[in-house]
């Protein structure tokens, strides 16, 4: 099946010869497109075939690459590795010589011929939103890991690409524009192509118009229990509120979103579309639901935050080397933050329960040591090297700029809002900087904090300064007192009668503070923060816990803590690589903040205004279609 949208279908052929100027001043020079076809030969091997037909410009050699990562996922993935064999031939099918020089390039012995036809066979079976993913009934193609291109030009010219479906495949789907040959696409640019996912194969489709614009909801791996048109209403109510807010729709192109249901939770931004993965029993549910739209919420976000408003360095991409931006915490962070809000707009939430949301993130923030160690632009920069390779002390080294940058995000619309008297807001802050910075350039954090200011009418460089580039414990105050809100106080555990029976004394009861799993029979340690007796003991991760004061463990650690009041020292005997070793840890009392928001009792009338300004009120929200 070949989706098709008139809009999309210009003269292409006014596209087939492209002109450039060498940045030195050199000549104008025509440069065809290099033309690639997909094939499925192994499909149950998880192989596709590449032919890549290229003109030479009559060079003697040409220089092929292939990325290295791709947009949206900052971390150097190494796709070449995937190449199990190429080879490069003339259009009439002779041998030339290839050569790999480095570990994502290749030199082909172009001898001045006019065009060359390298041809290399790929595998695809990683099952994520970044890489190929390739079956016997379908293939997920993202572009990064699929297309090799020449090193001097890719970005000046055009390209094609066209698919050849196995047997029983019905279609392929791409936000690519179309063109008069069947599963054939084009490209004008490299960025286009390699922001472009295809996915070929027998997906569910279903597609609604908003304000002109068609989004398609492709849906593979339904199993008959997915309700893909409940979805896609619930899409579509997301879809318009998310409009409104920007007051536009920046594109004339149709809008894909890949719904790959796999299990797993996951979603990456394009240009005109997104690829998510979910589970099929999502749809069955109001909290199922309710969980796959949020993930659609923040992607959708992303046509317009990250995709054309974004820091200077994420374009035009060098695809072979890192892109470093201290301002990942506004493309995903405030994103993350948006993703909720929008929601609550669209009237998928009550204002107590994007509360219960707001305080989850709040909870989730404040428990991770490295918000003290790590400032939000600082995680921004090291995502490249910290993001996307976690270990056992991440969580005492780095803050996520995704929670992390959704709890700014929440702070600093309390703070426009609270320095403006409620005239201003963080939705202005960010439709003026789409006004003022997306296209062509992007902005660099200084700007966007200058202009943050200029909304606000207040310099607001000491708030970034003390909450976004300075690893510290935030200040919630001000906004619990803008809005009339409070954090609940934490209740006290019910004592337990200890094991002799009688009652326990009124000193609390030790803690150690590590995370356990009981695998195997053992328990294992998973994590150990610090601040924790554990930490302070000397407790490792992958450490087994065998006993406390001589007793083996048999249940729950903390069944055998519970006689131990805080201030206790208790003797841990582990097994560490299999030695015995016996540790001294003093155990503390458990912290027991909530940090869950509630509206205060005494709240006044200007702050109940306030609050109402930033959530409205439930009796005026309409409800969506979720039936």
């Amino acid at each position: 099946m070949l989706i098709s949208h008139p809009i999309m279908r210009l003269g292409l052929f006014i596209f087939f010869l492209v002109s450039f100027t060498a940045a030195c001043g050199g000549p104008v020079r025509e440069v065809a497109p290099i033309s690639y076809t997909l094939r499925f030969p192994e499909a149950l091997n998880h192989y596709m075939e590449v032919e890549a037909d290229i003109p030479t410009l009559g060079a003697d050699q040409l220089e092929l690459f292939m990325p290295v990562w791709t947009p949206g996922s900052y971390l150097i993935r190494e796709y070449a590795r995937n190449i199990d064999r190429i080879d490069a031939t003339t259009v009439k099918g002779n041998s030339i010589d290839i050569t790999k020089t480095t570990k994502n390039r290749w030199v082909v012995n172009s001898a001045g011929l006019d065009r060359v036809r390298v041809t290399y066979r790929l595998y695809g079976w990683e099952i994520n939103v970044r890489s190929n993913w390739i079956e016997g009934d379908f293939a997920m193609i993202n572009g990064a890991p699929t297309y090799l291109s020449v090193v001097d030009n890719y970005q000046q010219r055009p390209y094609q690409v066209h698919v050849e479906l196995p047997d029983g495949w019905a279609g392929s789907y791409t936000a690519l524009q179309t063109t008069d040959r069947p599963n054939s696409y084009f490209a004008p640019d490299f960025d286009t192509l390699i922001d472009s996912p295809l996915l070929a194969g027998s997906p569910q489709v279903d597609s609604v118009d908003i304000n002109g614009v068609p989004l398609y909801l492709v849906t593979l791996g339904g199993a008959g229990v997915w309700d893909n048109d409940r979805a896609l209403r619930n899409v579509a109510a997301v879809a318009k509120t998310q409009q409104e807010f920007w007051g536009h729709y920046p594109s004339d192109k149709p809008y894909y979103i890949f719904n790959l249901l796999t299990g797993f939770r996951g979603g990456l931004e394009h240009k005109d579309g997104f690829v998510m993965t979910g589970d099929r029993w999502y749809s069955s549910t109001r909290g199922g639901i309710g969980s796959w739209l949020s993930l659609v919420s923040h992607e959708y976000f992303h046509l317009w935050n990250g995709k054309r408003l974004r820091p200077v360095q994420l374009g035009p991409f060098d695809y072979e080397h890192e892109a470093f931006t201290r301002s990942l915490w506004v493309v995903e962070g405030i994103t993350s933050y948006y993703q909720h809000i929008l929601l609550r707009r669209a009237g998928f939430s009550t204002r107590e329960s994007y509360l219960g949301t707001a305080s989850n993130l709040i909870r989730s923030v404040e428990n991770t040591p490295g918000r003290l160690v790590q400032s939000m632009s600082d995680s921004s920069f090291d995502s490249w090297i910290k993001a996307y390779r976690p270990d056992e002390n991440s969580s005492n080294t780095r803050i996520s700029y995704y929670g992390g940058g959704s709890v700014v995000g929440l702070l600093l619309d309390a703070e426009v809002r609270r320095v403006s008297n409620d005239t201003q807001s963080l939705d202005d802050v960010m439709r003026l900087a789409y006004e003022r910075y997306s296209g062509e350039r992007g902005y660099t954090e200084a700007e966007f904090i200058a202009l943050t200011s200029e909304v606000a009418g207040s310099d607001m460089a000491p708030w970034f300064k003390r909450v976004v580039q300075t690893p510290s414990q935030h200040d919630y105050q001000p906004m619990l007192d803008w809005y009339g809100l409070e954090f609940e106080e934490a209740k006290e555990p019910e004592p337990k009668m200890l094991p002799n029976g009688l009652e326990p004394p009124d000193a609390p009861g030790g803690w150690l503070g590590a995370d356990l799993k009981v695998s195997g029979g053992k328990t294992m340690v998973t994590r150990v923060l610090t601040g924790t007796p554990a930490y302070a003991a000397g407790l490792y991760v992958k450490d087994e816990l065998i006993a406390v004061n001589g007793f083996r463990i048999e249940k729950a650690i903390a069944s055998h803590l519970r006689p131990f009041l805080a201030g206790t020292t208790v003797e841990l005997l582990i097994s560490r690589r299999g030695e015995l070793i016996t540790l001294p840890a003093t155990l503390a009392e458990k912290p027991n903040k909530s940090w869950k928001l509630i509206i205060r009792k005494d709240a006044t009338p200007e702050q109940t205004a306030h609050l109402e300004s930033w959530l409205g009120t439930d009796e005026v929200e309409s409800k969506p279609d979720e039936s």
